[in-house]
């Protein structure tokens, strides 16, 4: 086995171990939870895209409204960039497929393909990037609960 195609497995398998561990903790449940890779369930961050051409994200535990501690899958098709945009939580990620970029706007710098990890701090403007080929699979972990904030609204919320 490839050690590119080691590393993915792995950090997939971490990314699923956590989340659904940490899920199962969180819901006080003595039962094992497992979702086939087929039966996981993606919903577009925009209502409005029924054509799948943006991000789409996976609920693996926490919640999608509420401040507690999220992990999300979250597919990007390819050559999809998010547009600069803040957090309210730190973020973790782990990417499980295709090349990706999560970095300052201006500096996109060199992607980072499966098993690389990033961390980014919470209310810092990024942007993200997959790169054209294939689409991008990220393990995304917010302590704090999940928001997205376009970079715009961000600044003027701050003033």
């Amino acid at each position: 086995m490839k050690i590119g195609t080691w590393l993915s497995v792995a950090a997939a398998g971490c990314a699923a171990l956590v989340g659904f561990g940490a899920g199962v903790w969180a819901a006080g449940s003595k039962k094992i939870v497992v979702t086939p890779p087929e039966e996981v369930k993606f919903s577009p961050f925009d209502p409005k895209d029924t054509e799948g051409k943006g991000p789409s994200a996976a609920l693996v535990f926490g919640s999608m409204k509420k401040k507690v501690p999220t992990g999300l899958l979250i597919k990007f098709p390819p050559d999809v960039r998010t547009g600069p945009h803040t957090h309210t939580s730190d973020d973790f990620g782990v990417i499980v497929k295709g090349t990706m970029h999560n970095f300052a706007p201006g500096d996109e710098g060199k992607g980072i393909g499966p098993g690389g990890t990033w961390m980014q701090p919470g209310k810092v403007v990024h942007d993200n990037h997959c790169e054209p080929g294939s689409e991008c699979l990220v393990f995304v972990y917010f302590a704090k609960g999940f928001d997205f904030k376009p970079a715009k609204a961000a600044k003027a919320a701050a003033k």
